[in-house]
């Protein structure tokens, strides 16, 4: 599941015109996480600008291509091997 949380937005007026957003991804240990701007080209303010929730600004942004990316990203990275960097200590863990 994807969640999304409005980090900002821009108005022009009670127009919102762009919201900043976090979207994050999370299969048990593996968490794949994006930061954006969202440019609301034909704004959709049905109600007043005090009524505006995060719900409804989550919802105006097309979230096809970012969830997509997200999914895919998480994928890749629970397909990867851990490789301990170098200069780490290195830890002996026995096969069983």
């Amino acid at each position: 599941m994807i969640t999304w949380k409005i980090l900002g937005i821009e108005a022009d007026g009670e127009l919102i015109t762009q919201a900043r957003y976090l979207a994050a991804i999370k299969d048990g240990d593996f968490i794949v996480e994006t930061e954006g701007n969202w440019f609301l080209r034909e704004p959709k303010i049905t109600v007043p600008f005090a009524d505006v929730t995060e719900d409804m600004i989550v919802s105006w942004i097309d979230k096809t291509g970012i969830e997509a990316r997200l999914a895919e990203q998480l994928a890749e990275l629970k397909k990867q091997k851990v490789t301990v960097l170098p200069w780490l200590p290195q830890t002996f863990t026995p096969e069983i």
